[in-house]
């Protein structure tokens, strides 16, 4: 119940923005004393920061707590050429952190759970405590990978223009599509990524040129993750497809100290579908540092 009360009298967090690369990237902050602790929460492939609108506000009674836009995604500035993936998006995370001038306890979703666990593998001296969130070790299953190297073919490398917010709406899906959100708070994450533009047409704020990076980057070997010594909190959605209960369990073994949670009523998309839960996790976690 302290949590829910904290989190009812906080104002809207504040928009920011900051380079790398020559790119202006944005992050949404939602204060919170940094001399406690420093939340970094980085969100997944196709995803922003509204991922995150649920979770943050119940965290800050524990320190600041800021969400990062990838170059690409959200509000950030699309990268041309069009340099994407785990490398660039390591670059966005570490700029974020140098910017903030902190050690931080970094929290990366799927796509940025997997970009948090390079980053604290390369640059351990940046992070007070990992905390990773629906994400493998390594690629997603292969059946997945398949899923969605068609899903990227078939929507080709322009961003398409809609004639309406209804119909942002509608084009709108989750990957994977399980979720335990109400039709209403789907319809408010499409548009909270979304934007209409001069011409008066609608057209999601991401770069469909995210997708390809594996063409301009290739393949990357899995991030060492039995040389990590920081405090890591494993959270897994208790219904997840995409990280299954086997999988963590061996991020578990190999890191070692790790804490392992598992988030009930949840998918894969874990701070969407049991914010409460997860947030009260990940302080647990962080009371104990």
């Amino acid at each position: 119940m302290a949590h829910e009360q904290a989190a009812t009298v906080l104002a809207e967090p504040t928009h920011r923005y900051f380079e790398v690369e020559g790119l202006k990237l944005h992050y949404l902050d939602w204060g919170g004393d940094p001399k406690k602790h420093t939340f970094v929460l980085l969100h997944g492939g196709g995803a922003h920061v509204h991922w995150w609108d649920t979770v943050a506000p119940l965290l800050t009674p524990n320190g600041r707590v800021v969400a990062l836009d990838f170059r690409g995604h959200g509000r950030s500035q699309w990268a041309l050429p069009p340099i994407y993936g785990p490398p660039a998006y390591m670059s966005d995370t570490r700029g974020l952190i140098e910017s903030l001038g902190t050690r931080v306890v970094l929290v990366g979703h799927s796509m940025g759970g997997a970009v948090a666990q390079w980053v604290a593998v390369t640059h351990p001296e940046l992070i007070e405590a990992l905390i990773i969130v629906d994400a493998p070790h390594g690629p997603p299953p292969l059946m997945r990978r398949l899923m969605w190297r068609w899903r990227r073919r078939s929507q080709g490398g322009k961003r398409p223009e809609l004639r309406s917010a209804n119909d942002v709406i509608k084009r709108f899906r989750l990957q994977p599509p399980e979720t335990n959100l109400s039709r209403i708070e789907l319809e408010q994450l499409a548009l909270s990524g979304a934007e209409q533009l001069p011409s008066g047409a609608w057209a999601f704020r991401f770069d469909p040129e995210t997708r390809a990076w594996r063409k301009h980057r290739g393949r990357m070997a899995r991030p060492k993750i039995k040389n990590l010594t920081m405090p890591t909190l494993l959270l897994r959605g208790e219904q997840s497809a995409l990280v299954s209960s086997a999988h963590v369990k061996r991020m578990n073994r190999k890191i070692r100290g790790s804490v392992l949670k598992e988030i009930p009523h949840a998918y894969h998309h874990v701070p969407l579908d049991n914010p409460a839960d997860t947030a009260v996790a990940m302080i647990e976690f962080v009371e104990k540092l």
